[in-house]
């Protein structure tokens, strides 16, 4: 009998012993969630937040927040309950703001620069517009000469090299104006000198353009019909369209569906450093096409979750 009343005191404190342990990790949990550092809807912790408006920042405009500018935008969204709508909003308002700010002359000019220099790293290996810059004055001199003697062919030769060069450098303040599309300028950035240093000779300037573009290389077919278009200025037929010179052959490139696709998975690659999978090339795809819309590209990738990392 005694044995057996030892026992049951030991199971009597062992369920009370139990009891206090439920009870004491359940005020654990709730002093967590009070503190604001469990993960759940609405309750996103601030350096969670703020890590989004930071890389938000730094992906649209090139540059960290100021201090003022963290504290007020994390405030805006935790006040929205991180709402789509309000990631929304501030996505819009770095692309597209026009209102002075410090450190930049606006959002919308810094958006326009850092998109402008993505898209050189892409293509140019990130040249400067000096560099361009240099170019045309080049061909300034040698336009001078060329008038001088007489030498109508060197004459239209040195307004060509002008054309091409500085339409790359004014390319950036006829985008962020609506001047031109983002398809154009990715034309220009191949239809230039630079590129063509880079990539010399048609050989490897056609593989270039597939793999800058398309992130692939031509088959032989495809191949064989833009090297004769860039060498010899023979009319050849590519995705649908035909061109007979260089610069129609970046356009025609630049026009296809495939260009949409590579632009899809680029700006996948750029903002969530992985490629899109075919059903999100297939959602965004038609859109895309039909607007030629790239920041609500942008946007509908900047606002999830996934990007966020909420």
């Amino acid at each position: 009998m005694r044995v057996r009343s030892q026992g049951a005191i030991c199971v009597f404190f062992g369920v009370v012993f139990l009891s206090l342990f439920q009870v004491s990790c359940k005020e654990t949990e709730d002093r967590t969630i009070e503190n604001n550092t469990a993960l759940g809807p609405h309750r996103i912790s601030t350096i969670k937040i703020e890590g989004y408006v930071n890389r938000l920042f730094i992906d649209l405009v090139g540059r960290s927040p100021l201090e003022t500018e963290l504290a007020r935008e994390t405030n805006f969204l935790k006040d929205a309950q991180l709402s789509v709508t309000a990631r929304e909003e501030l996505i819009v308002k770095l692309q597209s703001d026009t209102t002075e700010v410090i450190g930049d002359s606006s959002y919308a000019i810094a958006y326009n620069q850092r998109l402008y220099d993505i898209m050189k790293s892409r293509m140019l290996e990130g040249a400067e517009d000096g560099e361009f810059s240099a170019l045309a004055s080049n061909a300034r001199f040698t336009l001078n000469k060329a008038r001088l003697n007489g030498d109508s062919i060197g004459v239209y030769k040195a307004m060509e090299k002008i054309e091409r060069n500085m339409a790359v450098i004014n390319g950036k303040r006829e985008l962020r104006k609506g001047n031109i599309t983002i398809n154009q300028l990715f034309a220009r950035m191949m239809d230039n000198e630079i590129y063509d240093e880079i990539n010399m000779n048609t050989f490897n300037f056609v593989n270039a353009s597939f793999d800058d573009l398309f992130f692939r290389f031509p088959s032989q077919n495809e191949f064989d019909i833009a090297y004769a278009i860039i060498a010899n200025n023979e009319p050849g037929g590519l995705f649908g369209g035909f061109a007979s010179t260089k610069k129609g052959y970046c356009q025609l490139l630049t026009e296809s569906d495939e260009f949409y696709e590579g632009l899809i998975q680029w700006t996948y690659n750029t903002l969530l450093a992985r490629s899109a999978t075919t059903q999100e090339v297939v959602n965004h795809f038609e859109n895309l096409v039909l607007t030629g819309d790239f920041k609500q590209l942008q946007k509908e990738i900047l606002r999830t979750d996934e990007y966020a990392d909420f």
